[in-house]
């Protein structure tokens, strides 16, 4: 009973913060408006690199302190914490009326969202740690992408993006159905330590015998969140500059829900394949795949067709298994004293990086001429995991680290 519920709540939880981390691309020249009326497509890429820099940055620090906070306290009180930050952020969003205030509450929502979807991976991984724990993981790390179905929804039937973050910001009553239904990991508790020993084994991230698999966690999460990013933020505003005045709104909110579907389908699969093939293996597929559909995308598109809904179907669609691969494959490589502080600084320093990346896509469009050209650029970063992929250590098969 327990776990079912858990897993609803979670799947729940994530389903919110992929809404809270996608309305903002297909709400993008709305919000711009709001901000500044005569707003350029120079200004909406201005906006978008501060805003999406943010959210990054704020999913970053979050998903580091969280990381901490959850093996310290509780994956339960981590969870909640990340649920708050990440609605009130969406809350504030709906009142902003500068970019000041928009980067910040941005920010807050980035380290709700970030904090979501680490504990999530973590709390799954301990309570199912028996029972096929990279499917259960593979499948609510993509449940993250139907929040993209439903910006997209969202976005075709709602033109004002206020009404659309406080909607949003309803997810808050999320908290009190953890608060009230769902149990602490057993796991956890079994290895609860005191202040001291809590101190101690922070540390132990950084030992020797840590490091090797830290460091390909960092790498191999980094640069799928690099291209990662880079797509899902400005491809519906690249959608959006091909289309016509008239149909610009829907073919943002099409492609929105295209990737959404994509990411989720993608991911059902990905704890099957993990489990057949093997961690390693099927990560080396999903890298392949990934850059190979992105070049497709955009260097042969360069009008709206039925086929760049379908590339970015695809697209998606190995991004969400691979991420899936990923999201159940890095808590597996620690044991429990560090699993949640390890898991948030592979799942987070990266996205540091994302962070500059998805702010430079927009200083990139502006200099290469074009958003394809731009959000290409950062998909070579899939290349990289590959690399880092190589001497990666397999675990498929083996018990969860205690």
């Amino acid at each position: 009973m327990h776990r079912r519920i858990l897993f609803s709540v979670s799947w729940l939880a994530t389903v919110s913060a992929g809404f809270s981390a996608t309305l903002f691309g297909v709400y993008l020249p709305p919000i711009v408006q709001a901000l500044y009326p005569t707003a350029t497509r120079d200004d909406v890429a201005q906006v978008g690199s501060f805003a999406g820099a943010a959210f990054l940055f704020g999913w970053a620090l979050g998903g580091l302190l969280l990381g901490g906070l959850g093996d310290r306290l509780g994956r339960k009180v981590a969870f909640v914490t990340s649920m708050i930050a990440c609605s009130l952020g969406m809350l504030g969003t709906a009142f902003v009326q500068t970019l000041a205030s928009l980067v910040l509450w941005r920010m807050v929502t980035g380290a709700g969202a970030g904090g979501i979807l680490l504990t999530t991976a973590v709390f799954a991984s301990e309570v199912w740690a028996k029972d096929n724990r990279a499917r259960v993981v593979g499948i609510l790390i993509n449940t993250f992408p139907l929040g993209f179905v439903l910006t997209g929804l969202c976005q075709a039937s709602i033109a004002n993006f206020r009404t659309a973050y406080m909607l949003g910001s309803l997810s808050i009553f999320l908290v009190f159905l953890v608060l009230l239904f769902v149990q602490e990991s057993e796991i956890w508790k079994a290895h609860k330590e005191t202040r001291q020993e809590f101190v101690a084994a922070r540390s132990h991230v950084f030992q020797p015998q840590y490091r090797k698999d830290l460091v390909i966690g960092v790498g191999l999460y980094g640069s799928m969140l690099v291209g990662l990013w880079a797509a899902y933020t400005w491809i519906p505003a690249w959608v959006s500059s091909l289309s016509p005045p008239m149909q610009a709104q829907a073919n943002r909110s099409l492609s929105a829900i295209a990737l959404g579907i994509g990411a989720v389908v993608g991911g059902l699969i990905s704890g099957a394949v993990s489990n057949a093939l093997g961690r390693k293996r099927a990560a080396a597929i999903g890298y392949i795949c990934v850059f190979t559909t992105s070049a497709l995308l955009f260097a042969t598109i360069q009008e709206i067709a039925p086929f760049l809904f379908v590339l970015a179907f695809l697209l998606s669609f190995f991004i969400g298994f691979n991420q899936g691969i990923l999201s159940g494959y890095i808590p597996e490589l620690f044991p429990t004293r560090i699993r949640a502080t390890a898991t948030g600084i592979s799942f987070n320093a990266g996205r540091l990086l994302t962070t500059i990346a998805v702010f430079f896509v927009g200083v990139t469009i502006q200099v290469l001429g074009g958003y394809e050209r731009g959000i290409f650029t950062f998909a070579f970063a899939y290349l990289i995991g590959l690399i880092v992929l190589i001497p990666a250590r397999e675990t498929r098969g083996n018990d969860l680290p205690r």
